[in-house]
C-alpha cells in the first residue's frame, strides 16, 4: 500500500455546491508540518460542517471523523486502457509484427463482413455465372463478395436489394480504411528505406576495393591519387567510411573531384564510425585490398587514440582480413604503441614526421621538392615493387641491364629487410622483391641483358661544406626531431634562428628538454631564439633576412587544429619574406 497523507475533507454547502472549500486551508494531499509517518485513526479531526464529504476522485478515503486521507498507491496502478495501449505499442514497434497484425485483422474483417452479408444476401447469382444453385455455398459466396467489396470499392454498385446495399456500403468503407492503413505503412517503409540509402546505412558488397577510414583534408587527395593508379586497370572501387553524413561527403568530392576526373573509379560513401565493428563490416573491411586509416581532427593524442581503437577493432578480424593496413599516426611518440597493437599486418606512417623530414631535405637542396612530388604521386614515374622468380641467383648489378623501361633502386627481402642502393654484388634470393622506378606496374618486366657502352663516367667534383644559417618561422610539435636530424647533416658551427610567438623565449629550452632534446647535446648546431609573430612585417625586418641560406616556414602548433588559419598564417609569412628580400 502507498503512503497515506492526511488533510481536511472538501466542504460542499447545500447552496454553493459548485464551489468546494477547505476547512483548514490546507491543500489536498499535502502532509501536515512535522508529520513524517503514515496517518492513523488517532490523527483524524472532525470536520465542522455536517455536509462534509470526501473527494474520492483524488484517490483518498474518508476517515471515521470526516478526515480526508489521500492514498498515493492508486497512482501506481495501471488501468486496463494503459495496459492495452502498451500491448499495442509493443506490437507496432516491430514492423513484422505489425504486418502480421494487419493480415490477421484483414482476415477477420473479411470473415465478419462475409457473415454479415450472408444474413441479407438474396442468394441470386449473376446471369453470366455458369454454376448451378446446388454448386454454390452461400457463406463462401458472401465471403468472396465481401472481399470484392473491400478490394474494389466500385463492386458494390451492382447490388440491387436495399439491405444488401447498406451492408455492402459498410463493407466497402471498412475496406477503404483497411487498405489505406496498408498503403500508409508501405509508404512509410519505402520512405524509411530511401532515407537509409541517403544516409549511407546499407552494406557494401565489394571485394578487392580500397577502404579509407576517416574524412579529413587528405581524403580527397588520396582518392585522386588512387584514381590515377587504377586508370591502367580500367578503374576500381574506393570506399569511404566516416562519421560525416553521406550527402556532405559526396558534395565535397563532386566540387573538388568531379566524375570526369575519376578515370573510371567508383567512389562509395558510407556514414558510420571506424571504431564500431558493425560499421566496419558494412563496408566489407575483411574483403578489401587495402585499408587506409586516417587520423581524425583535434589533438594529436586524441587522434592517435582513435587510431589505436580502430586497430583493436580490426584485430578481431585478422583471421579473415586479406588487406594491407596503413595507419596514420600524428605523434611519433605514439607510433610504438600503434605498431604493438597492429602487429605485422599494419604499417604506420607518422605524417607529421614525414612532412618535416621532406621539408628539411628540400630546403637544403633547391628543386628536390619537385622530385619528391613526381616520385610520390601517380603522375609520371613512381615506385613499384614486385617479385621476379627468373632473377633468383643474379646479382643486383646484373639487374641494371635487364630492365630497359625501369630503374632498379633496391631490394626488399623476404625477411622484411629493406636495402636501397645496395651493393652490386648482392645476390637476389627467393622471395625478394625488386624495387624500381617505372611509369606503371605493367610497363616493365625483366628482359635479356643488352650490351651497352656506358662510356667514361664524369669526374667527381668535391663540394666544400660551409656553415649554414637557417631561419625557422613557427614552432612545430615535432621540432625536436627536425633539430636532431638537421644536426647530423650540417657543418659544425651552423646556426638555426627560430622566431615564433607561440612559445615564450624563457620557456623554449625547458620545452625542448621536456620533449627529449638537450640543447647542449647538439654537436653542429647553435640555436638562436627570437620572439615575434612572423606574419607581422616589423618583426621580420628586425631579422638579418639576407644572411640566411634557407628558410623553413612551419604551421605553428597553436593553429594545428585550424588548417585554414595555419595555411593563411604561413602564406602571409612567405609573402612578407619575399617582399623583404626584393
Amino acid at each position: 500500500m502507498g503512503r497515506m497523507y492526511t488533510g481536511t475533507c472538501a466542504t460542499y454547502n447545500d447552496d454553493e455546491s459548485t464551489s468546494p472549500t477547505q476547512e483548514s486551508g490546507e491543500e489536498y494531499g499535502r502532509p501536515r508540518a512535522g508529520e513524517n509517518e503514515p496517518a492513523t485513526e488517532k490523527s483524524f479531526e472532525s470536520c465542522s460542517s455536517p455536509t462534509t464529504r470526501c473527494k474520492e476522485a483524488f484517490g483518498g478515503v474518508c476517515g471515521g471523523n470526516g478526515e480526508f486521507i489521500q492514498d498515493t498507491s492508486f497512482r501506481l496502478k495501471n488501468s486496463r486502457r494503459d495496459r492495452i495501449a502498451y500491448f499495442l505499442d509493443r506490437i507496432l514497434a516491430k514492423r513484422s509484427r505489425f504486418f502480421i497484425l494487419l493480415g490477421v485483422w484483414g482476415l477477420l474483417q473479411v470473415l465478419c463482413a462475409g457473415a454479415c452479408y450472408w444474413l441479407v444476401w438474396s442468394g441470386k447469382l449473376e446471369d453470366s455465372d455458369p454454376r448451378d444453385d446446388d454448386q454454390v455455398w452461400p457463406i463462401v459466396e458472401t465471403i468472396w463478395q465481401a472481399w470484392t467489396f473491400m478490394a474494389d470499392p466500385g463492386t458494390h454498385a451492382g447490388v440491387t436489394m436495399s439491405g444488401e446495399r447498406i451492408v455492402a456500403s459498410m463493407i466497402t468503407l471498412s475496406g477503404i480504411l483497411f487498405f489505406a492503413s496498408i498503403l500508409g505503412v508501405t509508404v512509410d517503409l519505402i520512405r524509411e528505406k530511401m532515407e537509409s540509402l541517403r544516409q549511407g546505412k546499407s552494406k557494401i558488397i565489394e571485394a578487392n576495393h580500397t577502404l579509407i577510414l576517416g574524412w579529413t583534408e587528405k581524403t580527397i587527395h588520396i582518392i585522386e591519387e588512387l584514381c590515377k593508379a587504377n586508370e591502367s586497370e580500367g578503374g576500381g572501387v574506393v570506399a569511404i567510411l566516416a562519421p560525416e553524413s553521406k550527402g556532405q561527403m559526396e558534395l565535397e568530392l563532386e566540387l573538388q573531384l568531379p566524375i570526369r576526373y575519376r578515370r573510371g573509379t567508383r567512389v562509395i560513401f558510407r556514414s558510420g564510425s571506424p571504431l564500431v565493428m558493425g560499421d566496419l563490416l558494412r563496408v566489407s573491411v575483411h574483403l578489401a585490398r587495402a585499408v587506409i586509416i586516417l587520423s581524425s581532427t583535434g589533438s594529436a593524442d586524441q587522434a592517435d587514440a582513435d587510431t589505436l581503437r580502430t586497430m583493436l577493432s580490426l584485430r578481431s578480424l585478422y583471421d579473415q582480413l586479406q588487406s594491407h593496413v596503413i595507419a596514420e599516426v600524428r605523434d611519433i611518440d605514439n607510433e610504438p604503441l600503434v605498431k604493438l597493437v597492429g602487429g605485422p599486418k599494419v604499417e604506420t606512417l607518422v605524417s607529421h614526421d614525414v612532412i618535416g623530414r621532406l621539408m628539411l631535405m628540400s630546403v637544403r637542396q633547391p628543386g628536390l621538392a619537385k622530385v619528391y612530388e613526381a616520385l610520390l604521386g601517380f603522375s609520371g614515374d613512381e615506385f613499384y615493387m614486385a617479385e621476379w622468380p627468373e632473377l633468383v641467383g643474379h646479382t643486383f648489378g646484373d639487374l641494371l641491364l635487364r630492365f630497359p623501361d625501369a630503374i632498379p633502386i633496391g631490394v626488399f627481402s623476404s625477411e622484411g629487410y629493406l636495402a636501397l642502393r645496395p651493393s652490386t654484388t648482392l645476390e637476389i634470393q627467393e622471395g625478394d622483391s625488386i624495387i624500381v622506378i617505372a611509369e606503371d606496374n605493367d610497363t616493365y618486366k625483366p628482359e635479356t641483358p643488352s650490351d651497352i657502352d656506358a662510356g667514361d663516367p664524369p669526374e667527381e667534383v668535391k663540394h666544400k661544406r660551409i656553415r649554414e644559417k637557417i631561419l625557422f618561422c613557427g614552432w612545430r610539435r615535432d621540432i625536436r626531431d627536425i633539430l636532431q636530424q638537421l644536426d647530423r647533416i650540417v657543418q659544425k658551427g651552423s646556426e638555426v634562428h627560430m622566431m615564433t610567438h607561440c612559445v615564450p623565449l624563457e620557456k623554449r629550452t625547458a620545452r625542448l628538454m621536456e620533449d627529449g632534446l638537450d640543447v647542449d647535446s647538439l654537436e653542429n648546431l647553435v640555436i638562436v631564439h627570437f620572439y615575434g609573430n612572423t606574419s607581422v612585417r616589423r618583426k621580420l625586418e628586425a631579422l638579418p633576412i639576407e644572411s640566411y641560406s634557407s628558410c623553413m616556414i612551419f604551421a605553428d602548433e597553436a593553429f594545428e587544429s585550424d588548417t585554414l588559419h595555419a595555411d593563411s598564417h604561413s602564406l602571409a609569412t612567405l609573402l612578407l619574406i619575399r617582399d623583404i628580400q626584393s
